[in-house]
């Protein structure tokens, strides 16, 4: 093997291995408690591989109903082989994430090879990848976007691969864009406006193609058409309705309500679409503030906490050279149509996001990571070439700087991530469902029925959770059961009732365990023999008790 070629091989192997050690490292126990969103989609995928249906006994959907919403079916598919081989747990649940967070630097540095033909440059463009916070946080964890974000790493690199003739690589790319569609809902909105950019970039290549082109965007339709009637029906545009920017509550404030009467006036410059869309433009033009970029952007504590941005500290001066020295330098590091695609995925990037109803969400925007890691790999490439790889001494104090930087960086990272952001919103994640769901399936033969408040967390009724989901997932309840409950209306299932607790009448029940938050079930009116079992949150507050009743 040539040198040239084995310090290729170690660059990628140096990569991948440490994208993926950030990513599976303690996966089961960080975070530290399955969310309801992994929960759904882990016993759904248990479901399909058991049965062959969802919970709600739909067969092989390409929606999947869940509390509230319908749930991409992407990673519900995934996620059936990892259940099967690894289990229904936490790890079982998350590895598909984990792998596909960790192949994700390697296509990056296929895309960046492709555009810009220069390793060096597309080597540090991955590497940022690998190790940026912003991508580690959702690959570690049951996300759909970090899946359609691969779909749509995979569906460009193959376009550009496919536009040069290699037709096969050009249906592929179009497969890939539409599944990154199916995989997440931000997607549908971006990747349409990419993929027309794509073409109109590349448009000489791309129309040679001929018929060949033609059969390739009738065959992509066709594998868009469900997924368009999908959206089109009423039942898959309630995600889009719950989440759209008009159900802001900061903006519902300020839009007129149907029935009232407007002047002409107000007709005309103080309307509902221009109210939205003023209101959309300081939305967008927050994921472009600095304290969400640098500092504050992931929300892993609580708002007068430190925290971190979508970067790394070490990488903000790198960062804002990238953007100097790509939109005002000399120099040309990428293509004249590489150069128009990195800075129309930057502008669209955070476009989805803004019409939701979230400010600076960062999942929902995740689709803008590959042109910020390539900014900072540009910032990166520039200060080697221009300061560093012409002396030996600054060589040695870069490679030193950069080294002791980036471990302080991590460190920052790491302590944010697994202890301060797990005790300070342990509750909002539905902490303590497993310890109590384990509990209830060990003392389910124990007692005629079993009965498990939503409600949960130091706020008491302003926090409702899906305990039943909980339940069937950690006790691995056998799917065609729960499919064929006497009630479908309610969660119901075995001895197991989810409903409100009223303590002044349920302590009458015979025979009874009960599960809730101190909200539901008041220790001041329960005896201490009543207690089975506590549960605690990490900060230490009270989370849920399990009492029984008196004999």
């Amino acid at each position: 093997m040539k040198r040239g070629s084995k310090l290729l091989f170690l660059g990628l192997f140096f990569i991948l291995l440490i994208s993926g050690v950030l990513r599976f490292w303690n996966l089961s126990k960080y975070p530290v408690h399955l969310t309801i969103d992994e929960v759904a989609i882990g016993y759904n995928a248990y479901s399909i591989l058991k049965t062959g249906r969802d919970e709600h006994g739909s067969f092989l959907p390409l929606a999947f109903k869940s509390t509230g919403d319908w749930k991409p079916p992407v990673l519900v598919y995934l996620m059936v082989p990892s259940v099967a081989l690894f289990g229904l747990n936490e790890f079982g649940v998350r590895f598909p994430m984990a792998l596909v967070g960790t192949i994700t630097p390697f296509v990056v540095f296929l895309l960046i090879k492709k555009l810009s033909n220069n390793l060096l440059l597309s080597f540090l463009t991955a590497f940022s990848l690998a190790i940026s916070p912003w991508h580690i946080h959702y690959s570690r964890a049951s996300f759909e976007a970090v899946v359609a974000l691969f779909f749509l790493l995979l569906g460009t690199l193959f376009f550009l691969e496919g536009k040069e003739g290699r037709k096969g690589l050009f249906l592929l790319s179009i497969i890939f864009l539409v599944l990154s569609m199916y995989a997440y809902h931000a997607e549908r909105i971006f990747t349409p406006i990419f993929f027309l950019m794509l073409v109109l970039l590349y448009r000489k290549e791309v129309f040679s193609l001929g018929k060949n082109l033609i059969l390739f965007l009738g065959i992509g339709f066709l594998f868009f058409l469900p997924l368009l009637l999908m959206m089109l029906d009423p039942r898959g545009q309630t995600r889009a309705k719950m989440t759209f920017i008009s159900q802001d509550i900061e903006i519902s404030r300020e839009l007129h309500l149907p029935e009232e009467k407007l002047s002409l006036t107000q007709k005309i410059l103080d309307n509902n679409l221009l109210i939205l869309g003023n209101f959309w433009i300081k939305r967008y033009l927050n994921y472009w503030d600095p304290r969400f970029i640098f500092f504050k952007g992931m929300k892993l504590t609580l708002p007068d906490c430190p925290d971190i941005g979508i970067l790394h500290l070490f990488e903000i001066p790198f960062f804002i050279v990238g953007v100097l020295v790509f939109f005002f330098g000399k120099e040309k590091f990428i293509s004249a149509s590489g150069r128009k695609l990195i800075t129309f995925w930057l502008l669209l990037g955070p476009f989805p996001a803004s019409l939701a109803n979230n400010d600076q969400h960062t999942l929902r925007s995740l689709t803008t990571i590959p042109a910020f890691q390539f900014l900072i790999g540009v910032g990166l490439y520039f200060v080697w070439e221009k300061w560093v790889k012409d002396s030996i001494v600054r060589k040695m104090l870069a490679g030193a700087s950069m080294f002791l930087m980036l471990i302080f960086s991590l460190f920052y990272y790491f302590d944010l991530y697994y202890i301060h952001h797990p005790f300070q919103f342990s509750e909002y994640y539905d902490y303590g469902y497993k310890e109590m769901s384990l509990f209830a399936w060990e003392n389910q033969t124990k007692f005629e029925r079993i009965i498990v408040d939503y409600n949960f967390g130091s706020l008491g009724p302003y926090l409702t959770g899906v305990p039943h989901l909980y339940i069937l997932f950690y006790g691995k309840y056998d799917p065609a059961s729960y499919q064929n409950r006497p009630n479908l209306k309610s969660n119901d299932f075995a001895n197991f009732y989810f409903r409100p607790i009223n303590w002044r009448e349920d302590s009458n029940l015979k025979n009874t365990l009960f599960i809730g938050s101190p909200w539901s079930l008041p220790l001041d009116g329960i005896k201490e023999e009543q207690i089975l079992k506590k549960v605690y949150f990490k900060n230490g507050n009270l989370g849920f008790l399990a009492v029984k009743s008196l004999e």
